[in-house]
């Protein structure tokens, strides 16, 4: 059974998301100007690490209020975020499943690592991005958790 529209609760929540793309963008010129005008190769590195991110940021914000805004249309406005069907898929859940297990291995390997990045340097940038890794291996187990879950 499909939830009940609700148009004021869609509509707030389409003008947070299109509030947040707003900032999204004010954020993302901000890391650029940062980058563009830092003469520390580190701080550059690590600020193209994280406009990276925002660009994604800011198109998944863009995408979800679309998605958001053809609820309250009845239409399709593109681009959007898809819907996932839910359904077993044997092929689909075995290759989730050998997934979270190379993911959660990843992870191990990384908390190896971090232990034997402990002595390094304090400007390092070795133990900042291995942590980072780490954070993005837990995302991917989030995400991979989220199929499993619609197609087991």
């Amino acid at each position: 059974m499909s939830p009940v529209p609700d148009l004021e609760s869609d509509a707030r929540v389409l003008e947070t998301l299109r509030t947040h793309g707003e900032r999204e963008r004010a954020v993302l010129a901000a890391y650029q100007r940062l980058v563009e005008e830092s003469s520390d190769e580190g701080i550059r590195y690590l600020g193209r690490l994280i406009i990276e991110d925002e660009d994604r940021h800011h198109r998944v914000i863009d995408e979800m209020a679309n998605r958001v805004d053809s609820w309250m249309q009845g239409t399709a406005v593109e681009p959007s975020t898809p819907t996932l069907t839910p359904h077993v898929d044997r092929d689909l859940l075995y290759e989730t499943h050998r997934l979270l297990e190379l993911e959660h291995e990843d992870a191990k390997e990384l908390r190896r690592l971090q232990k034997k990045l402990r002595y390094a340097p304090p400007t390092s940038l070795l133990p900042l991005l291995v942590k980072l890794m780490l954070h993005d291996t837990a995302k991917h187990i989030e995400i991979l958790t989220f199929i499993r879950t619609y197609t087991g």
